[in-house]
């Protein structure tokens, strides 16, 4: 597994993060590492949201999208 170091984090930022751990009872490392995740997770939904954006507003102009199981299927049997 890969290691990220942070440096010239505000004493602050790493009180409330000491602070945020203990209520959670996980190690400041572990908060961070749940921190990062979750705000990745969510902006991966976020660029997910433009993605069906952009379909939906396809389909409405008329888009047609074809199932991608026909289309490998074809491609094996040639």
């Amino acid at each position: 597994m890969s290691q990220l170091v942070i440096s010239d984090i505000e004493e602050t930022t790493i009180e409330q993060l000491r602070l945020r751990a203990a209520a959670h009872g996980r190690t400041a490392e572990i908060e961070a590492k749940e921190i990062l995740q979750e705000a990745l997770q969510v902006w991966r939904a976020a660029q997910w949201a433009k993605v069906n954006a952009i379909r939906d507003e396809l389909a409405a102009a008329g888009q047609a999208f074809s199932d991608s199981v026909d289309l490998i299927r074809e491609d094996r049997d040639r």
